[in-house]
């Protein structure tokens, strides 16, 4: 099982090693063209600052320029893999569902293929000085919902197959997985959690978990694949078990 190394670490996307070398050309690809719209405004700020009569405001204006170019360089990332995205999904469409770990099962390929697309934006979202942006921001244009007021800035969130309702706290340390590799199955299942749930901190959803309103999982506790806690509940353990109803 996946486990996250640090909270500054992207969000987990995977990548089988074998498909992983057959693309390796799609992923420089992807870097290469949302480092382009940067490299032009920095050739449009040199030509225009750099010269005798305005070298002091190149200089006054440099921390806003590395400021705006990290950020061109991250919404650049995001939009090129979403097209890139768009074109992968109109090939093969995600599903739901247990199924081989082998290249030769298309849902397995095809999720490789994701995060593939997936991993550098992810990567440079999540050295933003804005550390927010990596989950509130960047995961929505990949499907992910989270709702108004939710806390879950410090947490590892699957990049797909994922809705966190309004006013959810995840703690810090936890992790959401929509997906599993056990033995030579892949598991590829939604992951709910509706409004106004509080998970503590170090907790771990497994795939098809559904954690309804109002409910509380305590901190260090772990769900079962497809499990369902009930509305309005405390649960804890491992895995965990309903602690107080109501």
């Amino acid at each position: 099982m996946f486990q996250p190394a640090s909270l500054k670490g992207d969000s987990p996307t995977p990548i089988d090693e074998r498909i992983r070398k057959k693309f390796l050309v799609l992923y420089i690809v992807i870097i290469i063209l949302s480092l382009i719209p940067a490299s032009l405004f920095e050739f449009w700020y040199i030509t225009l600052f750099w010269s005798e009569t305005n070298f002091w405001i190149f200089f006054i204006a440099l921390p806003f320029n590395v400021f705006l170019s990290i950020y061109l360089i991250q919404l650049s990332a995001i939009l090129i893999s979403v097209l890139f995205l768009k074109i992968i999904i109109l090939i093969h469409n995600p599903k739901e569902g247990i199924f081989k770990r082998s290249i030769e099962d298309r849902d397995y390929f095809f999720w490789s293929i994701r995060n593939i697309v997936k991993k550098w934006p992810l990567y440079v979202t999540s050295s933003n000085p804005f550390p927010w942006l990596k989950n509130r921001f960047t995961l929505r244009f990949y499907g992910v919902k989270i709702g108004k007021k939710a806390i879950c800035d410090n947490s590892w969130i699957s990049s797909e197959f994922v809705s966190i309702g309004k006013n959810v706290i995840i703690g810090m340390n936890s992790t959401i997985l929509s997906f599993a590799i056990e033995q030579d199955n892949f598991i590829l299942k939604k992951i709910i959690v509706e409004d106004n749930v509080l998970i503590g901190a170090k907790c771990i959803l497994l795939p098809g978990t559904i954690i309804k309103r109002d409910t509380k999982l305590s901190a260090h506790s772990y769900t079962n694949h497809n499990q369902i806690l009930e509305e309005n509940s405390i649960y804890r353990g491992h895995p965990a078990k309903l602690y107080e109803n109501g």
